[in-house]
């Protein structure tokens, strides 16, 4: 009896040592698991381009120019309203019929050889095929840039090739929002694409950029490209090569302030010098002469 109770307890103890095993075990994989399947939020890089898929070639393209709704090619990295798109260059166009019962062709999309980037790969954005101004946005965190930030040392240089379709005035905005840890706006920066006229009433896009240095306090920054529809079939906005770059200003160069000092202690020691010798020249002209003895 005593040995069977021994073997009792024993056999008990093996097994909750090995339930607290197994559990411990499957509570650390849960905590890995959960861990990994967290959203890794990217860390901010000084010299390199914050805005994720700036360039829409993540994904696909509308190769016609027409798509609306489910047909809209899903856009990584961004979130979108309206009808915006990304539109393949070379996209071959479409017919519709207008109002008037007339059926209308529409040709003549950026291509490889509208103005525009050099290496603009496949896609560019597009402000969509329906007649309304539509919007995407991405929340960049540039938290690990703080000490950069927060001492008024962290240079931005916004940049995008932006456009439009001939004479059309559809247009784009792309601007930057500055937010502080509690989401509240510290300034706003923002390009705009050139205008019909501008462009040479051409379809094309041209190169616009803007420079400054982010608020002190900067912990977000939210970017929006805004397509505005003005008239038209379709809402004929296009954006390309999207770049937001936070650099670090240089500090004051000392070599400049060594040369300046060192020239100003060259003047005044020759000061100093002409100064003495203005007094030997003063105490030997007013000497009293004496006759020559031979």
């Amino acid at each position: 009896m005593a040995q069977q109770n021994t073997f009792s307890f024993r056999f008990q103890r093996t097994v909750k040592i090995g339930v607290i095993l197994v559990t411990g075990l499957t509570l650390n994989l849960f905590s890995s698991h959960s861990l990994y399947a967290a959203t890794v939020i990217k860390d901010a890089v000084l010299g390199k381009n914050l805005i994720v898929n700036g360039n829409g070639e993540q994904g696909g393209c509308d190769a016609v120019g027409n798509a609306v709704g489910s047909s809209i090619p899903s856009i990584p990295a961004w979130k979108t309203t309206g009808s915006f798109s990304v539109l393949c260059y070379g996209a071959s166009g479409f017919e519709f019929v207008n109002n008037l019962g007339q059926t209308v062709s529409v040709s003549g999309l950026p291509n490889a050889n509208s103005p525009g980037p050099d290496n603009r790969g496949k896609n560019l954005f597009f402000g969509g095929a329906d007649r309304s101004s539509s919007s995407a946005s991405q929340l960049i965190n540039v938290t690990d840039l703080t000490s950069i930030i927060d001492t008024g040392k962290g240079a931005y240089d916004l940049a995008a090739w932006l456009g439009g379709y001939a004479t059309d005035q559809d247009n784009v905005l792309l601007s930057l929002d500055f937010l502080n840890q509690d989401g509240l706006s510290l300034g706003k920066t923002s390009i705009t694409s050139p205008t019909p006229e501008e462009r040479n009433n051409t379809t094309g896009l041209l190169f616009k950029s803007t420079q400054g240095i982010l608020p002190v306090g900067s912990r977000q920054v939210n970017v929006v490209l805004n397509m505005n529809y003005v008239r038209g079939r379709v809402n004929d906005a296009y954006a390309d090569k999207l770049s937001f770059v936070v650099t670090q200003v240089p500090e004051p160069s000392t070599t400049s302030g060594f040369v300046v000092a060192g020239a100003m202690l060259v003047m005044l020691k020759l000061r100093q010098k002409r100064r003495l010798v203005g007094v030997e020249f003063s105490e030997v002209s007013n000497a009293p002469q004496r006759a020559y003895k031979g």
